[in-house]
């Protein structure tokens, strides 16, 4: 096997690599959040900490995504992605062994960390593999991630029947060390070619369909680009830090897009299995209320990623909010655990559109080079969201319950999208 051969091998490998890997490494990260019921009998945790537990996880996983994104484009992707492993398996041993509310908190922020620098790698690398298709790519690692989170929760859940929490986290610890083996064999950056010119530092011109297609999509007609600084290549010595970006508006919409639609995410992940056990579902509901809202999201990543690609990313958002928003409002007044687990299925179809839609929209707008960069800067920013509504959530909850929690989520991420479209939607100024 000559050396192209073995590049081309190396290549088709790169995708089911890091599926694979990532489907262990979120499966790994949400097995916890059936547990939290049981922890809380025998740890006492509050319900408030339950909130403090998932801001840690975002929380640490911000720091990575903003600090230690551009490390993806020094060629570091796949060092980044063994630590990451390590990481998340790590955190898991200490949950494990945790005999406090605080010390469940700090093992959950190892692991938001680990996780996070792991999915900016992963991000990096598969933008890079193909831009035409980073839509498409995108989706499919979005597809990877929820469906961990279908398969890590109802796993512990069903298991808390034959076991208790904390041998289910360490049991967790060992398999996701798994995930070392797609990470090892896949996880290559693809040969660098100068057949694609670079266009700006700050990145291509807008959130189009691909450039290869022609066309302008959901109204983006172009980035501000008025630096004459020589764009960053692959691999050379780029900025520290995503936040120059920033200085286009329509990177700060696209951001903002992002945020919204991880607001809920912070808002009640954590909460969900309180506030399901509060409107009379078992351990087994809960656990297969996450299982069942990922499906749709698994199934319709890559479609979505593809209507990204073809359509532009802010038009596949806009799409997905107008399915996500009325259900978060709705779970306001909803008192059936059945009905609330069926209404995680609409859900599910808007945050497909809506997250592919975003992180599409940053990856046609920002040069491959910078992938890694863009990719953290937005997760990062989208994890502060996170972050803030997590640390919120259990006190919300606490103080007015299901109507303050996703009734006051509702406005927040109406208001925060409204923004963020007008934003991406701004024509540049000549």
């Amino acid at each position: 096997m000559n050396a192209q051969q073995r590049e081309a091998r190396r290549a088709r490998l790169l995708v089911p690599s890091v599926v694979g890997a990532m489907v262990t490494l979120s499966a790994a990260s949400f097995v916890i959040f059936p547990l939290i019921p049981s922890l809380q009998d025998n740890l006492g945790v509050s319900t408030a900490q339950i909130g403090y537990l998932a801001a840690a996880g975002f929380g640490a996983a911000l720091i990575a995504e903003l600090i230690v994104a551009p490390a993806a484009d020094r060629g570091h992707a796949r060092l980044m992605a063994i630590i990451g492993v390590v990481m998340v398996a790590g955190s898991l041993a200490l949950s494990a062994l945790a005999t406090s509310g605080l010390q469940l908190i700090a093992g959950r922020a190892v692991g938001g960390f680990g996780f996070g620098i792991f999915v900016i790698a992963a991000s990096a690398l598969l933008v890079r593999h193909d831009h035409a298709r980073s839509g498409e790519l995108l989706g499919r690692l979005g597809a990877g991630e929820l469906a961990g989170i279908a398969l890590g929760p109802l796993a512990s859940g069903l298991a808390l029947a034959i076991a208790g929490p904390s041998a289910i986290l360490a049991v967790s610890a060992g398999v996701v060390m798994l995930a070392l083996v797609p990470v090892l064999l896949g996880f290559r950056e693809a040969a660098a070619t100068d057949a694609e010119p670079s266009r700006s530092r700050t990145g291509f011109d807008g959130d189009h369909a691909h450039p290869e297609t022609g066309g302008i999509a959901a109204g983006v007609l172009g980035f501000d680009v008025t630096d004459a600084d020589r764009t960053q290549r692959f691999g050379s010595a780029a900025p520290r830090t995503g936040l120059d970006l920033l200085r286009s508006p329509r990177i700060v919409g696209i951001v903002l897009l992002y945020a919204a639609v991880m607001i809920p995410t912070g808002a009640y992940d954590g909460i969900w299995p309180r506030y399901m056990a509060d409107i009379g579902a078992g351990p087994v509901l809960i656990a297969a209320s996450y299982a069942i809202f990922a499906v749709p999201y698994v199934l319709l990543a890559g479609w979505a990623g593809r209507l990204a690609d073809r359509r532009g990313g802010v038009s596949a958002f806009w799409r997905g909010l107008i399915i996500l928003l009325p259900m978060i409002a709705l779970y306001a007044v909803v008192g059936n655990p059945f009905v609330a687990t069926g209404m995680g299925l609409i859900e599910s179809t808007g945050q497909a559109l809506a997250f592919v839609g975003a992180a599409a929209a940053m990856a046609h707008a920002v040069d491959p080079a910078r992938a890694g960069t863009a990719q953290g800067l937005l997760r990062g920013i989208g994890l502060a969201a996170a972050t803030v509504a997590a640390a919120v959530s259990g006190v919300a909850y606490q103080a007015g319950g299901q109507a303050l929690l996703f009734g006051g989520t509702a406005v927040v991420v109406a208001v925060v999208a409204g923004v963020g479209l007008l934003l991406a939607r701004m024509r540049r100024s000549r």
